[in-house]
Formats: C-alpha cells, structure tokens, sequence
C-alpha cells in the first residue's frame, strides 16, 4: 500500500484540502455564485424565502507540504409572504482564512484557521426574520449565517493504512469571542458563541475499480450567552458514506448522510432534538468535452420523534473546461412537505401539513 493512498482518508479526517501542489504558480482561484428559493404553501398563503450568493475562496500552495486558503461569501437573502417582500439582509459574510502544514509522507496535517468578522453585525429588526430563515439543517441554504464572530481554530490528523483500509483521525477546537449580535431598540445584543471540540474518523479502501469512504463527525458545543442568559445549541454528530464506480458507460455514485442533533436549550425553553438523513444517487458520463450528470436525492426530517418533513430533489450538472478554467452548472428542483408545525405560518392556524417547492441553481467556477 503506498504512502499516497492515505490521503483520502487523511482529508476526511481534516477536512481539509487537496494538497501536493508545487507552489504558488499553482494557485486555484473558486467562485460559485447559486441562487436557491424555496416556497410554503397552506391553504390561502404562500411564504418564500430566498437567497442569492456567491462563495469566493483562494488556494494558495506555497510548496509540497504548506498551503493557504481563504474565503468568503457574498448573500442577499428574502423572505416574501403572498408575494410581499417582509424581510430582507444582505452583504459580505466573514472571511475564514487556514493554513495547512502536512508532514510525513501525508500521514498527518495540522490545521490553524481564523474567522475574521467582516460579515453583517448588529442586524437591525426588520433583517432578524431573513438572517434567521437561512439556518436551516434541512433545506441548506448556501450560506447559513452572515457572521460568527472573530475566532480561532486548531487541529490536527494522522492516517494510517489498517488492512485493506486507510484509516483517518483528526480533532480540533475552536474558540469564538463575544459580539454585538443585533441592534435592539434598547441597544446591541451582546452574543458570545460557545466553543467548539470537534473528533473525525474516516476510512476509505478501493472497491472494484472504484472507492468507499466512511466518516463520523461529533461535534460538541459549550454554551451560547446572549447578554447574561445562556443557552445550548446541542451537540451533533454527522455520518457520511460514498460509494463510486466506474461502469463501462460512465460513473455511478452513491452519498448518504445523518445529521443528528441533540436536545439543547434555547431561551425559556428547551430545544428539541432533531435527525436529518439523506441519500443521492448520480451516474456521469462524458459525451465529448461535456461531462454530464443527472441525480436524484431524497431528504427526510424528524423532530423529537415525530416527521418534521419529507424532501426530494432531482437535477443535472455539467462539467466542461475552457482553458484554465473548469466550469460546473447545475439545475435542481425539489418537492416536499413539512409537518406539525415545523415551518409556522403566521395567520394560518391549522399548520400540520406545508407543501414545499424549490429551485436551485449554481455555477463553480475554478481557474488554475
């Protein structure tokens, strides 16, 4: 087993970024600007909500063994009820800027990170609606919060080749300091997120002439202040598993995942725990220059035991290169329901039941 074919299982451990690149010469340029909308129906109202971003990030490998990242995004996000706009926010969000040293021959990386505060802080009233919507673990928004605070990340992982299998640990921490949340009428909520101690474990092996990974994520948070109140978001735990292979026309590939949330606190009440699991199936192939690429996914939400919300989502991408730059468009529609209140309507009140449409469109863009 080469020392190379640690790397999967290396990154998945990580989460970080395609490493072995030569220098700065082969720094990779992404953009990705996707426009997502999502509408709730129930009898006699209609409430959208949308959002238009544009993630930005630059991957800069100084050599073999260090490489740099940065990154941003641009959102304007609307909530809509019976075609009226009721909320609105826009602007930059935070900048993550890491580094990633690898020693070893790839067999362990330590990652540092920063989350500087550039994004949208002390939200006035009549935002608070639209930057809450986006924070949704079950439709995913493109961009899920406008900003977080200035913080600091540390981590580190090894991989190891166990049998057939490369094995991937990785732990990290992040500390987040207090900010000024949303501009209250009797001044800023003061908001101080809780840290967070994250443990990856990832394993990969080949199959046929394709590959199987498999990784755990848990997640544990300390609590959240807003001024003197403190509060838990819960902890989480994500599983993921990928299936790739290659078949005599094309690739198929199989993704599931489980988010799993804890009962947490939240302000004079308790915060029930939630489960969101979800599968796609794809199968590309190339036709000339043009990689196409059609799948289907399906999305299932529960709340403290009971269905929240059922999802399914159908769409295409496409890949193609014009010079240095790789460009990938892709289209998807999804159909679902929300139930026993999940999404609250206001002026509604039977709300067991809420039909939902969405549209999502991307464009990434890389240039190297």
């Amino acid at each position: 087993m080469t020392r190379l074919r640690l790397l999967p299982a290396l990154l998945l451990a990580a989460a970080a970024l395609p490493l072995g690149a030569q220098g700065i010469a082969d720094a990779s340029v992404i953009a990705a600007p996707q426009w997502v909308q999502y509408k709730f129906t129930t009898p006699g109202t209609e409430k959208t909500v949308s959002q238009f971003a544009i993630p930005i990030a630059v991957i800069v490998p100084f050599s073999e063994r260090f490489n740099l990242d940065v990154s941003t995004s641009y959102a304007n996000s609307a909530v809509r009820f019976n075609g009226a706009q009721t909320s609105s926010i826009s602007g930059l969000t935070d900048t993550q800027v890491r580094g990633n040293f690898t020693f070893g021959d790839n067999f362990g990386i330590v990652t540092l990170g920063l989350n500087l505060p550039t994004g949208m802080y002390k939200v006035p009233t009549g935002q608070i609606e639209a930057a809450g919507q986006i924070g949704n673990d079950f439709l995913l928004y493109p961009v899920a919060s406008m900003g977080s605070g200035l913080s600091t990340t540390g981590g580190v992982a090894f991989a190891q080749p166990v049998g057939d299998w490369n094995l991937g640990v990785g732990a990290s921490f992040r500390h987040s300091t207090a900010f000024d949340a949303y501009a209250m009428p009797a001044g800023s909520l003061r908001f101080t997120p809780g840290d967070e101690m994250r443990l990856r474990i990832g394993l990969d092996r080949p199959v046929l002439d394709g590959s199987f990974s498999v990784g755990v994520t848990y997640s544990k948070f300390g609590k959240d202040a807003a001024d003197s109140t403190t509060f838990s978001t819960g902890d989480r735990a994500l599983a993921q598993a990928t299936l790739s292979l290659p078949v005599s026309i094309g690739n198929l590939s199989l993704t599931a995942w489980n988010l799993y949330r804890a009962q947490g606190q939240r302000i004079g009440d308790i915060e029930p725990w939630e489960n969101v699991a979800d599968v796609t199936a794809a199968f590309g192939w190339n036709a000339g220059g043009l990689y196409v690429e059609p799948s289907l996914e399906g999305r299932v939400w529960n709340m403290d035991g009971s269905h929240a919300g059922t999802i399914g989502n159908a769409g295409v991408r496409l890949q193609f290169n014009m010079g240095a730059l790789s460009v990938n468009p892709s289209l998807s529609y999804a159909i679902g329901k929300l139930y026993q209140g999940a999404f609250t309507v206001p002026g509604v009140v039977d709300n067991s039941v809420t039909d939902v449409t969405g549209l999502r469109g991307m464009i990434l863009f890389r240039i190297r």
